[in-house]
């Protein structure tokens, strides 16, 4: 909100020394985050390992000037064949991982090189866990990463290095984005903002629509739309937005769950009503429900350490091989 109301401010001219010194420290973080990106983006080609970076670093080169749209970390996408290869990378590069390895989709890297200046990676192999609440949704990987683009935001200097970073086409930005505000629920509302910029993109409904339905995302898709355009007055037709739309009663229910104050509720995933009924409401359809319930049984084995994610299975090789004390 504040990089938003800064923005705005500047547009007509104004100037606030409260919101000019809170923005320029939003603006510090966010060029040294995205500097972290392009470096790694740079090692990773180097060691022809594909890359995406995509949410909130790939929003901040493409939607909105440098600072405006904070994140707390960088998600960068990448073949779950070329998971050890980057993982080495990342060490190289100076990156501990910080999170424990029983995550089904990513790994959490972090390095701080200044004080006070941390920067958090999420390395993802998969963007929906196939053992969860978005077990229905599939997300091509190597279909996103045959299609990167780089920056071409006027805020990018043409000779920066972030020109090098890759991040989705905007149809599959837009895609990821309906994943990710089913999962998180609408919160914060800067995934509802990052959909009603993306509206004036143009981009290519047809082809959104069309993989929507092959990735399951339909429903979030039309949250996503639908919200942006009631809060935010997004430029999106009404036409664009009921190719997307669920039944009538689910719709109802789902707007249902962020009126009035739920809207603004920061802790929404610490309750059941939004860590489960929400994401069971933005499923597409019946079919997709019991495919849910099916991988159910898949979560409790990883859990339950009866089975390896692949980074457990690829610290257990690496402490098993010779010469790979730094893992034991």
């Amino acid at each position: 909100l504040a990089g938003m109301v800064h923005e705005a401010l500047a547009q007509h001219g104004k100037c606030f020394s409260q919101w000019e010194e809170f923005f320029a420290e939003q603006q510090i973080l966010a060029r040294i985050k995205l500097s972290a990106a392009a470096e790694i983006a740079a090692a990773f080609k180097q060691e022809q390992i594909q890359s995406v970076f995509v949410k909130g670093a790939a929003f901040s080169l493409t939607l909105y000037e440098p600072g405006v749209r904070p994140f707390s970390d960088l998600d960068v996408l990448i073949l779950p064949e070329q998971l050890a290869k980057a993982d080495a990378v990342m060490t190289k590069l100076g990156f501990i991982q910080k999170s424990d390895e029983v995550n089904p989709i990513e790994a959490s890297y972090e390095r701080e090189r200044l004080p006070g200046f941390n920067v958090c990676i999420d390395l993802h192999w998969d963007f929906a866990a196939e053992d969860g609440l978005q077990a229905a949704v599939r997300i091509p990987l190597d279909q996103i990463l045959s299609r990167v683009k780089y920056p071409g935001a006027a805020g990018v200097p043409p000779a920066s290095p972030q020109k090098s970073i890759p991040i989705p086409c905007d149809e599959d930005s837009l895609l990821l984005a309906a994943a990710n505000i089913a999962r998180k629920s609408a919160e914060p509302l800067m995934l509802v903002a990052d959909f009603a910029r993306m509206a004036k993109r143009a981009p290519n409904w047809d082809v959104i629509e069309q993989r929507a339905k092959e990735w399951g995302l339909r429903t979030p898709m039309w949250l996503g739309l639908k919200l942006a355009a009631v809060l935010l007055d997004a430029p999106i037709r009404a036409d664009v937005i009921s190719r997307f739309a669920p039944p009538r009663w689910r719709a109802q229910w789902l707007l249902a769950q962020l009126a009035g104050a739920r809207l603004w509720q920061s802790d929404k995933q610490q309750t059941w009503r939004y860590r489960v009924l929400f994401k069971l409401l933005c499923v597409d359809s019946f079919f997709q429900v019991l495919r849910v319930g099916a991988a159910s049984p898949k979560a409790i084995l990883r859990k339950t350490g009866l089975t390896k994610t692949p980074m457990q299975q690829l610290r257990e090789s690496a402490a098993a091989a010779p010469g790979m004390g730094r893992y034991k």
